[in-house]
C-alpha cells in the first residue's frame, strides 16, 4: 500500500479517503492509493538514515523526534513498518520538512513495509500474504531453509536444533502419519506434555492435516484430563512422559473416552499396556508418515481457510470447568500481527525462551504465533525451576513473564544487592535512582534521555546487573496473565528493564491492549491494539470487539451465547476504566467482587497487589464477602524471607516456624499499614491477616499453571483460618 502526503507552504492537501484501520483523529490529509499498487518510483536503497531511525522508534515518540528526522533528512520517501506508525506519521505531517518553502511542490511518499534482519533491507511484509500459521511455516522453510528455528535440551545437556526446513518436513511427516491412522478434518488430538520442540511440531502437523489440537496442562489431574479428552471426543493423544500416558489411560477407563491412538515423544513407554489402542513413538509416527504420498496432505493444506477453527485453548478453570475456546486460523495471525504493529522493533533476530505452558494462549502467542510470523528462534525450557539457567545461556530478546516470575527475579536480585556495603552500596543506590528518574521523565515527555549520569550509571552498574540476569540483550519485556505490583515495575525500570503490560484473554487470542513501547504507565495496561475496539459497559465491565476474538466455545452453546452482547461485543468479565489517552486500568473481576456488610463493593486485586509488594510476602488473598471488614491470607516467599529475617535479627527457620513468630508479625503489621492501607480508601483497608505456614503452589491446587489464584480452592481449604479472622 502506498500513500502520498503533499506538502505546500501553508497546508497539506486533503483527501476524503480514509482506510478502516486508521483512527478517527487522523487528519484528512492522507491519500491512499489502491491496495497492492506499487508506489511510483519506489527505490528502497535510497532511504536515508534519519528516516530509518524515525520508523523504528522515533516516529513513536512524538512530533519533535519525527520532525527532527524529517528536517535533517529532507526525504522524498518514508518507509513505514506498521499501520500504527503510518497513522502516527500522518498526524505529524504538520511539521514541514526543511526547504519546503523553496520547494512547494515537493511530495513525501509513504510506503508500508517491514524491516527484516538477515539482509538488513527494507521490503514489503511477506507475512501479509500468509493467512495461517501453516502458510507462515512454509514461507520460512522456503526462504530460510537452513536457519535455526527451534531448540530443545537433550538429556546430556546439549541442544537439538531444527532448522525451518527440518521443522516443516517433521510437521508434514506427523500430519501424514496421523492421516494414515484415520485422522479426518475436524478430529481432535489431545497434547499433554512439557515445552519442547516436538510439542510444536506435533501441533503444526495436526493443523496441516486440518485436525484440531487440544493442549492439556501437564499438571492436570486424571479427572481434568478425562474431562477434556471426553468433551473433545479426541481419538488421538500425544504425550511426552510415562506419567502423562498413565493419566490418559486412567482417564480412558471411562466409557466416554474414545482415544484409539497414543503417541509418545519422550520417555520409552513400550512396556505399558494400552489395551485396544495403539502406541507409537513420535519417530515411529514420522516414519509412517514418510512412507505416505503427499497428494492428500497437499489437498488438505490447500483447503485450510482463515475462518476455520485451528486450535482449542482451554481456560484455566479458576471458577469451574475449563471451556475450550475455538481459535480460528485467521484470528491467530490477526492477533500476532496486531502485536507486531505495536512493537515493530521485533524481527527475525529475536530470541525467546518458551517456559510457560503452551496450553496457555500467552505462550502460544509468543512462541508459536510470534515465532512463525517473525521467523525468530525459540528455546524450550520444560522445567520452570530452571528458567534462570536457560535465560543466562540463551540471552532472550523477548521475555514474557507472569508477575510471580518477575517478583521472584526481584527478590533474588534485591537480596544480592543488599550484600553491597560502603561506597559500593552508595554507587548502586545512585545508579538505581538515576535510571528510575530518567525512565519516569521519558514516560511523561516521550523522549529518551541520554544524559552523562545515565550513561555512567549503566556502564558502571546497571549493565553488569542485566548481564548477570541474562537479560542484557532484552528488547521487549512483558508481564501478563495477572496484575503486577507497581513496586516491581519500578524496580526493573531502575535497572534498565522496562516491563510492558497488556490485557488479553483466551477468548481474544491473547490480545486486547498493550503499553506504548518504552513508555508504559504504571498501573495501566495500555491502549487498544490495532484492530481491537474497547468500551466500558454501564456496570464497568470491559468489552472488546475485533478480528482476533474467538467465534465460540467448543460444544458449549449456552456459554457461547453468554459470551457476547446483543450488539456483538465480547464480555470479558473484567472491570476497568479508560483514562483520557485511552489507556486501560483493570480494577477487578466481576465474579471476584466482595460486598462488605456495609454494602461497599470492593475489588480485591488492588489490595492484593499492595500486599504482595511487601518484602517477604509471596501471595495474598483478600477475603471479607458479607463481613464487617476486610482481612487477608498471606503466604511467605521462601526466597525473600531469609533477607527479611536477617534484617529483623531472626534466626533462619522454615516458613511453618516463621508464620507464628511475633517479631515477624509486628514487621508485617507495620508494612501492611504503610504499603497497603495508607494507599487505599478506608473501607478497603485490611484490618486483620493470617500468615499461613505453607506456600501456595500448583501441586497443592491453590494456583493455576500460570500462577493465578484459585480462589474457590483457597476459600475451601482455609475456611477455618478465614472464620478465625472474624471471631
Amino acid at each position: 500500500m502506498a500513500t502520498s502526503l503533499c506538502h505546500t507552504p501553508n497546508r497539506c492537501s486533503v483527501s476524503a479517503i480514509r482506510p478502516a484501520w486508521l483512527p478517527y483523529d487522523t487528519p484528512r490529509r492522507l491519500r491512499i492509493r489502491a491496495p497492492g499498487s506499487p508506489p511510483l518510483g519506489f527505490r528502497p536503497p535510497a532511504i536515508s538514515m534519519p528516516l530509518a531511525l524515525a520508523n523504528r522508534e522515533h516516529a513513536r515518540l512524538g512530533g519533535r523526534s519525527f520532525g527532527a528526522c524529517a528536517r535533517h533528512g529532507s526525504p522524498n520517501w518514508l518507509i513505514l513498518r506498521s499501520k500504527d506508525n503510518l497513522s502516527r506519521c500522518a498526524r505529524l505531517t504538520r511539521i514541514r520538512p526543511k526547504h519546503s518553502r523553496s520547494n512547494p511542490g515537493r511530495t513525501l511518499h509513504c510506503h508500508l513495509a517491514s524491516y527484516h534482519s538477515p539482509g538488513k533491507k527494507w521490503r514489503s511484509d511477506p507475512m501479509a500474504s500468509q493467512p495461517t500459521l501453516v502458510h507462515r511455516l512454509a514461507h520460512h522453510a522456503e526462504t530460510r531453509p537452513d536457519t535455526p528455528a527451534i531448540h530443545g535440551r537433550n538429556d546430556d545437556g546439549t541442544w537439538r536444533t531444527y532448522t525451518w526446513k527440518q521443522y516443516w518436513y517433521a510437521a508434514r511427516e506427523v500430519a501424514k502419519g496421523l492421516m494414515s491412522l484415520g485422522l479426518m478434518p475436524g478430529d481432535t488430538v489431545a497434547i499433554v506434555g512439557e515445552n519442547q520442540p516436538e510439542w510444536v511440531i506435533a501441533q503444526l502437523g495436526i493443523m496441516m492435516a486440518r485436525g484440531l489440537p487440544a493442549p492439556i496442562y501437564s499438571t492436570s489431574t486424571v479427572g481434568q484430563v478425562g474431562y477434556i479428552v471426553s468433551h473433545t471426543r479426541a481419538r488421538f493423544a500425544i504425550c511426552d512422559k510415562r506419567e502423562q500416558l498413565e493419566k490418559l489411560l486412567a482417564a480412558s477407563a471411562e466409557e466416554t473416552i474414545l482415544v484409539r491412538h497414543y503417541v509418545t515423544t519422550g520417555e520409552d513407554a513400550s512396556d505399558i499396556d494400552t489395551g485396544v489402542a495403539s502406541l507409537r513413538t513420535l519417530d515411529e509416527l514420522r516414519t509412517l508418515g514418510r512412507e505416505q504420498p503427499d497428494d492428500e496432505l497437499e489437498r488438505r493444506q490447500s483447503e485450510i481457510k482463515p475462518d476455520e477453527t485451528g486450535l482449542l485453548i482451554f481456560t484455566s478453570g479458576t471458577t469451574g470447568r475449563p471451556k475450550g475456546a475455538e481459535l480460528e486460523h485467521g484470528s491467530m495471525t490477526a492477533a500476532i500481527d496486531t502485536i507486531l504493529a505495536r512493537y515493530p522493533m521485533l524481527d527475525a533476530r529475536s530470541r525467546v525462551v518458551s517456559y510457560l505452558p503452551l496450553c496457555h494462549v500467552a505462550e502460544q502467542l509468543v512462541t508459536n504465533f510470534g515465532g512463525l510470523t517473525l521467523g525468530c528462534e525459540a528455546y524450550f525450557c520444560p522445567d520452570l525451576t530452571r528458567i534462570k539457567d536457560y535465560i543466562t545461556e540463551v540471552r532472550p530478546t523477548i521475555f514474557l513473564g507472569v508477575p510471580r516470575v518477575w517478583e521472584k527475579f526481584q527478590a533474588a536480585l534485591e537480596a544480592k544487592l543488599a550484600e553491597a556495603s560502603g561506597s559500593k552500596a552508595k554507587l548502586v543506590a545512585w545508579a538505581l535512582r538515576t535510571e528510575l528518574a530518567c525512565h519516569r521523565r521519558r514516560v511523561e515527555s516521550g523522549r529518551p534521555e541520554r544524559t552523562l549520569g545515565r550513561r555512567l550509571a549503566n556502564q558502571l552498574v546497571l549493565s553488569k546487573i542485566r548481564e548477570k540476569l541474562g537479560l542484557d540483550e532484552l528488547v521487549l519485556a512483558v508481564s501478563g496473565a495477572a496484575p503486577i505490583a507497581v513496586a516491581t515495575l519500578d524496580f526493573f525500570a531502575s535497572i534498565g528493564i522496562v516491563i510492558h503490560e497488556g490485557f488479553g484473554m483466551t477468548e481474544t487470542s491473547g490480545v486486547g491492549t498493550g503499553s506504548d513501547y518504552g513508555r508504559p504507565k504504571a498501573g495501566l495496561v495500555g491502549r487498544a491494539l490495532d484492530g481491537v475496539e474497547i468500551r466500558i459497559a454501564e456496570d464497568g465491565e470491559i468489552q472488546l470487539r475485533g478480528r482476533s476474538m474467538v467465534k465460540s466455545y467448543y460444544r458449549l452453546l449456552k456459554e457461547t451465547a453468554e459470551l457476547y452482547t446483543e450488539d456483538g461485543w465480547m464480555r470479558t468479565g473484567d472491570l476497568g476504566e479508560l483514562d483520557a489517552d485511552g489507556n486501560l486500568k483493570i480494577t477487578g473481576r466481576k465474579k471476584e467482587i466482595l460486598i462488605t456488610a456495609g454494602g461497599k463493593n470492593v475489588a480485591p486485586v488492588e489490595m492484593e497487589a499492595h500486599l504482595q509488594s511487601i518484602r517477604g510476602i509471596g501471595q495474598a488473598v483478600v477475603v471479607g464477602d458479607r463481613k464487617p471488614y476486610l482481612s487477608a491470607l498471606l503466604s511467605l516467599d521462601p526466597e525473600a524471607i531469609p533477607e527479611v529475617c536477617a534484617r529483623l535479627g531472626l534466626a533462619e527457620a522454615s516458613i511453618g516456624e516463621l508464620s507464628g513468630d511475633d517479631t515477624l508479625r509486628a514487621y508485617l503489621e507495620r508494612e501492611v499499614e504503610e504499603r497497603c492501607n495508607a494507599k487505599i480508601a478506608r473501607y478497603q483497608t485490611i484490618k486483620r491477616f493470617e500468615v499461613l505456614p505453607v506456600e501456595f503452589s500448583i501441586d497443592s491446587g491453590e494456583l493455576t499453571p500460570t500462577l493465578k489464584l484459585r480462589r474457590s480452592v483457597i476459600h475451601r481449604k482455609y475456611r477455618a483460618q478465614i472464620e478465625g479472622l472474624y471471631v
